[in-house]
């Protein structure tokens, strides 16, 4: 905890020799003026605390890059603004009632030239995706430059959370994202369980449902990034796999996408050992079947050649912008919250961290498929080791600063709570896509306009997770 924003900077600096990184910073509002508030992880996870006197702060961008994108947040949101950000250029679109001067405007890219022309693309496309809108800077097909802009379907969710903290907000978090869906409720059920025992069966369960979470997006973006290669036979192979745990979810819970069944204090609804054994059954062909289908397509020279060097980010450029998940890992940045800072069984089973050094997008296809025979192995593990008991427990929430922490199929995800005389009065989410978004923009320089839409399939990055 530290009384302003100078102490809080020198903070981070000391951290950051520590090992530690920046993960999450945001403002709140107090009696008097505003707070900012960082989380800083790696071997332990730091909270700390600066006073922002006025409505500016020194900008942290120049000791950590990747908080430009908070500060950007925290601008548009409450107006502070940071002295020495070079890059102010909004962050969302606004809608009248969050107006500042000079925000609402989507400016051109501040790149010109003779042959170089700008291409807008969204925020409406034409596909079943969120609105985003992106601008392009090309001399030719080659990309130049590309500046992402979001936020058009921002729902207000982390106010909404804003409730007495023992009100049971999971039907909420489940659709902050909504192939996330467990991984967000598990972070917000870490910031309101707090310390509480929660059963073991429950525990087990939990780990069950991520994994089987993380196997149907990484099928779902294979086959995503399949289709855009012009492979139409195994893009539909892909997709009877990802269609096939999306009906055993269903059997599971009575939702596709896993909701209704986390719960405060552990679950609603048992698992019952028939269910168990369809998981098991299953969970070990989609295995071989993965395997069998990323085999059949690099043995295509066609898919390859739009696949390999394409889209690259630099292990370098991942460390900068701090990327996770699939991201990162396919840059060779070994980050992952299972392995860092176990939740639920995580402790209690044993997995290997895929990575690849190459950072482009057959690498990015690579550790999601590994990542998929990782996945079966932590399942068939918590099978064998799950025993009979209770699935849910009474919580009794504390006041105080709680941080939830998982790894989502994107990546790390955050959530933070501060409770106040049983109310949260602050509450923060921050997805995995967010910190990813600004890799996109460094991935596609370099490669050509018709490689974009595979480019950023392979990055599998959420709108409604980042427009909160």
């Amino acid at each position: 905890m530290t009384n302003g924003t100078d102490d809080m900077s020198q903070t981070i600096k000391e951290y950051l020799k520590d090992g530690l990184e920046l993960a999450c910073m945001y403002a709140r509002g107090v009696p008097g003026g505003h707070l900012l508030e960082a989380v800083m992880v790696g071997g332990r996870v730091e909270h700390i605390t600066g006073r922002v006197e006025g409505l500016t702060y020194r900008s942290l961008t120049y000791d950590v890059p990747c908080a430009s994108l908070y500060e950007r947040e925290i601008y548009e949101t409450y107006g502070l603004s940071p002295i020495g950000n070079r890059d102010m250029r909004p962050l969302r679109y606004r809608t009248p009632w969050y107006h500042l001067p000079g925000v609402n405007a989507i400016p051109h890219n501040d790149m010109i030239g003779s042959g170089i022309f700008e291409i807008p693309v969204g925020p409406i496309h034409a596909g079943m995706i969120g609105p985003g809108h992106f601008r392009f800077s090309v001399a030719g097909e080659p990309i130049l430059m590309m500046r992402t802009y979001l936020g058009y379907s921002r729902r207000g969710a982390e106010k909404l959370m804003e409730t007495p903290a023992s009100v049971d907000n999971t039907i909420l978090t489940e659709r902050v994202s909504g192939d996330n869906a467990v991984a967000h409720s598990l972070a917000y059920l870490q910031t309101v369980e707090q310390d509480a025992y929660v059963p073991e069966r429950a525990r087990y369960i939990r780990t069950i449902l991520s994994e089987l979470e993380r196997i149907y997006n990484h099928l779902g973006t294979i086959g995503g990034v399949v289709s855009d290669a012009a492979l139409p036979v195994a893009a539909a192979r892909g997709n009877v796999l990802r269609e096939n745990i999306l009906r055993l979810n269903e059997r599971i819970c009575g939702h596709r996408q896993l909701r209704g069944i986390l719960r405060i204090g552990g679950l609603s609804k048992d698992v019952s050992e028939a269910v168990l054994k369809d998981i098991e059954k299953e969970a070990m062909k989609v295995r071989f079947d993965t395997e069998e289908l990323v085999d059949l397509i690099i043995r295509s020279p066609s898919f390859m050649d739009r696949v390999e060097i394409a889209g690259r980010l630099s292990y370098d450029d991942a460390v900068r912008l701090r990327t996770v998940g699939p991201v990162a890992r396919a840059s060779g940045v070994n980050r992952d919250v299972r392995k860092a800072h176990p939740y639920a069984a995580y402790d209690e089973v044993a997995a290997d961290i895929p990575l690849c050094p190459s950072g482009d997008v057959y690498a990015r296809l690579v550790v999601r498929k590994k990542e998929i025979i990782e996945s079966v192995s932590i399942i068939l593990q918590c099978i064998n080791l799950i025993k009979d008991g209770q699935i849910r427990t009474e919580v009794r929430t504390k006041d105080g600063f709680f941080i939830g922490m998982t790894e989502s199929p994107r990546g790390e995800t955050i959530h933070c709570a501060h409770i106040e005389d049983g109310k949260i009065t602050r509450y923060k989410i921050r997805d995995a896509s967010f910190p990813n978004w600004p890799a996109l923009e460094c991935a596609v320089l370099g490669n050509i306009v018709p490689d974009f839409p595979i480019v950023n399939k392979s990055f599998d990055l959420s709108y409604s997770g980042n427009d909160l």
